[in-house]
């Protein structure tokens, strides 16, 4: 069920839209707080499928598999530790549902929640262990490509990105979380966007960029940078606002119009690809979509 035009193609074509925050819609159908969202794959997996559904209804070209938490490091946190492979094929089952032909899912990878030394006791060798078992199920499940995300440790994104590569020519786009601080945009570790371009791209990264941490505004602003970093292609995935506690629940306060126009904003700072992270919904990436096509900005590249 391959797609009819390969990924990196379409990227040179026009401005491909990534789908948003799959947490988001979990918690308002009832996931709790310290569940896993993965979980759901096997539990509520009609449920995270209408998720996928309605983005692709949104307009979404990529549609994302819940597996953000999904190597055995992450869900043994959950206790799910022995159910590896049964969440991520799950995963990328559910994905493939309601996915056209001509859209593509991609096998989401995330941080294993441990830490490298010298602040953690993970090995790489561990940790890139981890990596490749999952990046294997999920290409053996048929994924279409690769999302490497959320990470705020450039070692650990590497060792990701390396991991998938060994096992897997399938394109790889990785998107690095920054904090924005009084000298510029930095990760936890203190690289710049320059590093990560530099280090992810001799990794074997086919597509690079920012997801989660910063709101759409500061995006726009991080955006050039990244397009004066690297000749790859590059996508961003701000998330909604800073979200704000509300009777113990997180609430996102900024409406889909102004996240909007900032993607466009984005878009014509240099971005190939754009989507959503913590605290969007269906409804944004629809207007995103939309925004961009009055804008002219979704038509084929020259």
């Amino acid at each position: 069920m391959s797609s009819q035009i390969p990924f990196l193609e379409l990227l040179k074509r026009r401005t491909v839209l990534f789908d948003g925050a799959m947490g988001t819609s979990l918690i308002t159908a009832g996931l709790s707080a310290g569940e896993s969202p993965e979980g759901w794959n096997l539990s509520n997996g009609t449920v995270v499928s209408e998720v996928h559904k309605a983005y692709v209804e949104a307009g979404a070209d990529v549609i994302q598999t819940n597996t953000l938490g999904g190597t055995q490091l992450k869900l043994k946190a959950s206790g799910l530790g022995d159910h590896v492979k049964k969440i991520n094929a799950q995963a990328v089952r559910l994905a493939r549902q309601f996915c056209p032909p001509d859209k593509y899912v991609a096998g989401d990878i995330g941080p294993t929640g441990q830490f490298l030394p010298p602040v953690g006791t993970c090995t790489p060798e561990e940790m890139e262990k981890n990596f490749r078992e999952q990046a294997e199920i999920l290409a053996g499940e048929g994924v279409d490509l690769f999302v490497v995300e959320t990470m705020y440790d450039l070692q650990e994104i590497a060792l990701a990105v390396r991991a998938v590569r060994d096992i897997s020519n399938l394109p790889i786009v990785a998107t690095v979380t920054f904090d924005r601080k009084p000298k510029g945009f930095f990760t936890i570790m203190g690289n710049s966007v320059a590093d990560c371009a530099r280090e992810l791209a001799a990794a074997g990264a086919d597509a690079l960029g920012s997801n989660c941490g910063l709101v759409s505004a500061d995006m726009a602003d991080l955006a050039p940078l990244w397009r004066r970093s690297t000749e790859l292609p590059i996508l961003m995935q701000p998330n909604r606002g800073q979200p704000e506690m509300i009777d113990g629940k997180q609430n996102y306060q900024q409406q889909p119009e102004p996240f909007a126009e900032d993607m466009v904003r984005i878009v014509k700072a240099g971005a190939d690809a754009v989507g959503g992270c913590c605290g969007t919904t269906p409804e944004f990436i629809a207007l995103i979509h939309k925004r961009l096509t009055e804008e002219g900005l979704m038509i084929r590249k020259v």
